[in-house]
């Protein structure tokens, strides 16, 4: 049995429990949620009684070998993780925003104490990105890491083309559906891709790269109805992507609205799904697609790494420090532009 505790038990923390607790396959069926962190009470919940709003409890608790992080923000979050992993407890997490900002500290922390700092669940909801770029990847030179990262601008972009909405528009149906928060600047300027992008341009090119290192990150405010019709008529369709490129010894990276045309697979990319293309010099182009977020997704790639952790299929990892200079100023960018008839300029995806 391997005892494991969560913290947070909203969303993705509620999904956690729900995946394993219909999961019938080893390890995952031998996992027993010891402790719930959380300051709210969950009285009808049958794991009632393993809630907690006490953190040391679960510290001091030699037998809780996994925490499970799915807290949201990046601070008490990071400090918890950190604290875990000095404790000799292994940490994996949904948490894009600790990972991109402190997970060269995590992942020292976790090798110097003998455990591991997982993350797959912080990009691409339940798609398997990160183990394969660290797995499958390993014996090749990546050379592009591009990616529709945002569930929200997904659908937004696919309605505003399906339906012939407008902007404002399609995000009220995004927010009534779930897929978009009450505050949905961080999706909708391109900030939830960034951070994404930096986390999978790190594995590929073994740096450590913050989002803030971007020298190009614009959302989908500006995209308009006009825009999307005009696309369609060169067959195109406009979507939020993300690329990293490899160019000599460094890198390009920026996060924009491209035009995609329809040779491209993420051309076909609709609704709140979200699509990897990974380019090695070797084996080409690979493309991961699905669901991007959601409670059980997510939950799903979060049970996958505490899986990876019982079978000892992983160990410590620390990447390079990011020298000055690796990312390219965006006065280097050699995207090739597509001009509407409206004269409105898009980075062209192919």
């Amino acid at each position: 049995m391997t005892n494991i505790a969560i913290l947070g038990f909203g969303t993705v923390g509620s999904g956690v429990y729900e995946a394993i607790s219909r999961c019938s396959k080893k390890p995952l069926n031998e996992v027993n949620i010891k402790y719930i962190l959380d300051l709210r009470t969950f009285p009808d919940h049958p794991l009632a009684d393993r809630v907690t709003t006490d953190f040391d409890k679960i510290l001091n608790d030699e037998s809780v070998s996994v925490v499970v992080e799915t807290m949201g923000g990046d601070g008490v979050a990071y400090k918890f993780s950190l604290a875990a992993l000095k404790a000799g407890k292994n940490v994996v997490t949904s948490n894009k925003a600790v990972v991109d900002k402190f997970g060269r500290e995590l992942e020292e922390a976790a090798k110097e104490n003998g455990v591991v700092y997982l993350y797959e669940a912080s990009v691409g909801g339940g798609i398997p990105i990160i183990a394969p770029l660290n797995d499958c990847f390993a014996s090749d030179d990546i050379v592009r890491v591009a990616g529709i990262l945002n569930g929200t601008t997904n659908y937004i972009l696919t309605h505003m083309q399906s339906e012939g909405k407008s902007l404002e528009e399609a995000l009220k149906s995004a927010q009534e559906l779930g897929y978009a928060e009450a505050d949905p600047h961080a999706d909708l300027a391109g900030l939830d891709s960034a951070r994404k992008i930096a986390i999978l341009a790190g594995i590929a090119f073994d740096k450590y790269i913050s989002y803030e290192s971007i020298p190009h990150i614009e959302g989908i405010e500006n995209v308009t109805s006009e825009d999307i019709r005009l696309a369609e008529q060169l067959g195109c369709v406009i979507r939020l992507v993300a690329v990293a490129k490899r160019v000599g010894d460094k890198a390009s990276i920026l996060v924009a609205p491209h035009l995609v045309g329809n040779t491209s697979l993420f051309h076909a990319i609709r609704e709140a799904f979200n699509a990897v293309s990974v380019t090695g010099s070797v084996v080409g182009e690979v493309v991961f697609y699905g669901q991007g977020a959601g409670s059980l997704p997510t939950a799903a790639a979060v049970c996958g790494d505490i899986e990876r952790v019982i079978d000892g299929k992983v160990s410590a990892r620390v990447r390079n420090n990011c020298e000055d200079g690796f990312v390219l100023s965006i006065d280097k960018d050699d995207s090739r532009f597509i001009t509407l008839s409206n004269g409105k300029k898009y980075r062209y995806f192919e």
